[in-house]
């Protein structure tokens, strides 16, 4: 029988096989190329990210701060206080720190002296210079100076304590230009916490409604210097004024009852604000030396020679 003679095809049947290795191994070398490439493309961004990070330029700890115009009342020494505190604890953020707005807001609202943070931004640093950050606030405003242990402590319209205590002299007082809380001897809270004395945040709500009748900057020649708290809810004498003011004249002015005291109140707190501008506009009322401010037509209060009223 006569053998088959092999074809040309068949003996080229292994080329193509090892055009095929071939091309498989030019894919793989491209390949590691690319993964070499992107591991070393990886490599330095994360060496740029830590060289940028260390920058000194960019750690907030090397940033200023502008709190912008802040009240007259504050004096450096206060402004000293917010600004260390502030700067202590940025000192820990950086630039790239997720959500650094929110958290440096935060930061500043954890102050006494500081109500709320309505606008706050970043300079961003130059070659030149470092960053800085800016703020928009509004401050916990005092409306009173509490007499405690032969000091005076700066509170605000919520009751709290700000920041340290005051010699008394007429500096302080020419300073601030608030009443004085006097009459009793309470518990000293630290700065940011409140006054746990009922009596002391009755006078407190007293101040406070002055001052947003902005009783001082309306009579600067005769502000309230004082608000006598010793008789507040009545344990002195349970028929008298609980709250009473003093004037720069020497005049009392009975305010009546304290905002805790159960007993019943005549007044609002507008009614006795609308008496308190007579007393001090209406020139009959200057001579006199105690003034009812509580009740409807306003009062001259006499005394006795034992000193009772009546």
């Amino acid at each position: 029988m006569a053998r088959k003679k092999k074809s040309r095809t068949s003996l080229l049947r292994w080329l193509p096989l090892g055009g095929s290795k071939s091309n498989l191994l030019k894919n793989s070398g491209r390949k590691l190329l690319l993964l070499l490439a992107a591991m070393l493309f990886v490599w330095l961004a994360v060496t740029i990210k830590q060289d940028v990070r260390s920058d000194p330029r960019f750690q907030l700890a090397h940033w200023s701060f502008n709190p912008g115009n802040l009240p007259a009342w504050v004096t450096p020494e206060i402004r000293e206080e917010i600004m260390n505190d502030f700067n202590s604890e940025k000192s820990k953020l950086t630039f790239f720190d997720q959500e650094v707005l929110s958290r440096l807001k935060e930061i500043l609202e954890r102050s006494p002296w500081i109500r709320e943070v309505v606008d706050i931004g970043l300079v961003y640093p130059t070659p030149e210079r470092h960053g800085q950050v800016r703020a928009v606030m509004i401050l916990s405003t005092p409306v009173a100076l509490v007499s405690a242990d032969n000091r005076w402590y700066l509170s605000d319209s919520r009751g709290r304590r700000l920041g340290e205590r005051y010699s008394v002299d007429a500096r302080t007082r020419a300073w601030f230009k608030l009443p004085i809380i006097e009459g009793i001897e309470p518990h000293i809270p630290r700065s940011g916490y409140a006054w746990t004395s009922n009596p002391v945040l009755d006078g407190i709500s007293v101040a406070s409604a002055l001052h947003r009748e902005r009783i001082g900057e309306r009579y600067p020649d005769n502000p309230i210097e004082s608000i006598d708290i010793s008789n507040a809810g009545g344990g002195v004498d349970g028929s008298a004024s609980e709250i009473n003011l003093l004037d720069r004249i020497g005049r009392t002015l009975e305010w009546g009852r304290a905002s805790t005291s159960r007993s019943h109140k005549v007044l609002s707190i507008e009614a006795k604000l609308a008496n308190l501008h007579r007393v001090q506009t209406e020139s009959r009322y200057w001579r006199r030396r105690r003034i009812r401010l509580y009740t409807p037509d306003i009062l001259q209060v006499r005394s006795d020679p034992d000193g009772q009223n009546y």
